[in-house]
């Protein structure tokens, strides 16, 4: 019924227990699709000998894709995916007991089109969790990990950390194809489903538990400027205020000249026209 798929960056460990626990655990789901975002990274050749222990329950398709790095690179789970219901992870993440059956009988029962689906991310200790990002910006990301009291057992949410997520594959909206490098995608992607007229929902018992820890540290290129260009399309594509995104950056992270030629690629980027002098002062202040 489901496949599941992930876009992974040298993180077999992450992409093995991820899968292998999935076909364990959860039967609901019946394709994995995995996404090489560094094929030929030493991780690569482990991660495709995955496909020799492959059973007729369960297909995995290794996809080797190097065109586009980050964010966006995710799209490719919906491209091959073969089920009408899909499941898009973190290569790291495991579910809880019961998650995937409590995500079938939302879509079997309670599906509305164009909902895009999330649930609770657990904490390390098993215990506490997130239930939404609040859009206040912390720490250059455009959200504050917050838990509702709602007891309902679905609700709506403003956004969520995108380590986990589902929608049906013909309702992918998709992220916006100028994005590049890491980052940026949260909060839009929910605010785009909600300008196409469907719901972002928190599912409380689509539950997951996601690997934050990098004792070798982070893999492949996450950088400040790509994050804040990306934050700048998704603004201008969805027609929303922007000085936020200008404001923070400037005060908290990128130096003067490096924020002005983010803005300048951004706006040059996605309307096809240079910004003068006296539009980027505007801008800035």
């Amino acid at each position: 019924m489901f496949t599941l798929g992930m876009a992974t960056y040298s993180d077999f460990d992450g992409v093995y227990f991820t899968v292998q626990s999935a076909r364990i655990h959860h039967p609901e789901i019946t394709e994995i699709v995995i996404i090489d975002n560094n094929p030929t990274s030493k991780d690569s050749k482990s991660i495709k000998d995955l496909l020799n222990w492959q059973n007729t329950n369960c297909n995995i398709k290794y996809i080797p894709y190097s065109y586009k790095q980050g964010t966006s690179a995710r799209d490719q789970v919906f491209k091959y995916a073969s089920n009408e219901y899909v499941i898009v992870v973190d290569s790291h993440v495991l579910f809880f007991p019961n998650s995937i059956k409590t995500l079938k009988d939302f879509y079997l029962k309670d599906h509305k089109p164009y909902d895009f689906i999330q649930g609770p991310m657990i904490y390390d200790n098993l215990k506490s969790y997130s239930t939404h990002l609040d859009q206040i910006w912390r720490d250059n990301f455009y959200g504050t990990w917050a838990t509702s009291n709602n007891s309902d057992k679905y609700f709506e949410i403003p956004s969520m950390g995108l380590g986990c997520f589902s929608c049906k594959k013909n309702e992918w909206l998709g992220f916006n194809l100028l994005f590049r490098g890491f980052g940026g995608e949260e909060g839009y992607i929910h605010e785009k489903y909600r300008k196409h007229g469907g719901r972002s929902i928190c599912l409380k018992d689509f539950k997951w538990l996601h690997r934050f820890g990098r004792p070798n540290g982070v893999p492949y290129k996450n950088a400040l400027e790509d994050r804040c260009f990306n934050y700048l399309i998704g603004r201008f594509e969805l027609g929303l205020e922007y000085k936020d995104v200008v404001n923070h950056f400037k005060e908290k992270a990128l130096a003067k000249k490096n924020l002005e030629n983010v803005i300048k690629d951004a706006y040059k980027t996605f309307y096809k026209k240079d910004l003068n002098d006296t539009e980027l002062f505007d801008i800035l202040n």
